[in-house]
Order: structure tokens, then sequence, then C-alpha cells
């Protein structure tokens, strides 16, 4: 297990901005949690960029945690439209495309980690969908 990485925080009114490494466990899930709710609390319509590098699939105990804080993380997703998600890495990719078509009115495209700008160009929404690349 790699140590767990997590922070959250606004980059403008609309716009939070993670970053997540290594593997969550149950506690490194809570304290992920709880951080994000006074966080997101005011958002309404916002983006969210997600800057995963070297995350690894979540222990047992941490999709628990997700599972027992279900309602609270459906009510932190209504407040956001759009996520961009940089990452290299396949499996990443693959699950923010298969969230993307799973929950109502979020997408979710992935980018190169060296993507930023267009990334956040997207979550602007100032870039023609036929311009975007995932």
């Amino acid at each position: 297990m790699t140590e767990p990485t997590f922070t959250a925080s606004l980059d403008a009114p609309n716009l939070l901005v993670m970053e997540i490494a290594g593997q969550m466990d149950s506690v490194a899930m809570e304290i992920a949690l709880n951080m994000l709710v006074p966080v997101v609390k005011d958002m309404r319509h916002g983006g969210a960029l997600i800057r995963a590098k070297g995350v690894e699939w979540p222990t047992l105990g941490a999709i628990g945690v997700e599972l027992r804080h279900w309602g609270q993380l459906m009510a932190m997703i209504r407040k956001v439209d759009r996520i961009a998600v940089l990452t290299d890495q396949g499996w990443v990719r693959n699950l923010a495309a298969v969230e993307s078509l799973l929950v109502p009115n979020l997408e979710i495209r992935s980018f190169a980690p060296d993507a930023e700008a267009a990334a956040r160009e997207w979550l602007s929404g100032s870039v023609p969908e036929a311009g975007v690349t995932p």
C-alpha cells in the first residue's frame, strides 16, 4: 500500500481542485470526505479538476466508507456539473468514463497530466465540444 495523499481547495468560487495519490484506506477516505464537505458547501454548478498521480485501487474499507457516506457524496456531486481528471493511468481514465455514464447530469473527461490548461478551458465551457479530446 502506498501512503495516500489527498488535498482539496477552491481555486475559484466554483472550481474545486483536488490532488490524489496513493491508496486510500478507510481512515484516509473518512478524512478526505470530511475535508470536502466544507470546501464545496457553497458551490453551485461548479467544476472539479482532479490531479490523479500514482493512484491505486482503494481498499475495501475505503469503499465501505464511501458507501456509508453515499447520501453526502451524492449531495456533493450535485454541486458539480463537470469533472476534469488529469492522469496517465488507464484504469483511472476508464473509471472516469464509466462514472460519467452512470451519474446523471455529470460529465467527466480525462486529460493527460500535462494538459491542465485544456482541462481548465473545458471546465470553463470556453472550448467547443468538438474541440475537446479526452
